[in-house]
């Protein structure tokens, strides 16, 4: 079974322009932190309802050899996704500012990594105890939450 990093994308790993045409600006630190988690075994998965916005971030990436997947963020469609790629939930990771994230916290069975880029500071003030309770870590952007992730999982052996 794999083990993957689901991750919503504005916000989180990127911006976006929508002045005169879809454009995606990534974060500084998304790049390094993609590789980061690809070269520890983890599958990478934009999550996002708008498969244009997937090709973009794919086109945006300058390493090529990263192999990215896209999750449409439906809980109806996610079990078949999960077999599809053998993905062990248990062992998976959703890093998000806040798309997402309360789908992710009912849904369970993931770790949760909220970051304070986009939307995340805005979100973490707006949690509630039980909710802050189920997020396992809240870090200063997606570099910080890959680094999480790999001591998070070195941990737990």
């Amino acid at each position: 079974m794999s083990k993957a990093i689901f991750f919503s994308g504005c916000g989180t790993a990127y911006l976006t322009n929508n002045s005169v045409k879809r454009n995606l600006e990534l974060y500084p630190e998304t790049l390094p932190a993609l590789r980061f988690l690809a070269r520890r075994g983890y599958l990478l998965v934009l999550v996002t309802s708008e498969f244009q916005e997937y090709k973009l971030l794919q086109a945006v990436l300058k390493d090529k050899s990263l192999a990215l997947l896209h999750w449409n963020g439906r809980e109806e469609d996610l079990d078949c996704f999960l077999e599809e790629n053998t993905i062990n939930l248990k062992e998976s990771y959703f890093v998000t500012d806040s798309r997402f994230l309360q789908e992710a916290l009912y849904q369970g069975g993931w770790q949760i990594i909220l970051v304070l880029t986009g939307k995340g500071v805005d979100t973490l003030e707006k949690l509630g105890s039980s909710q802050l309770e189920k997020i396992t870590d809240i870090c200063k952007d997606i570099y910080a939450a890959a680094i999480s992730i790999v001591l998070n999982s070195k941990l737990e052996r």
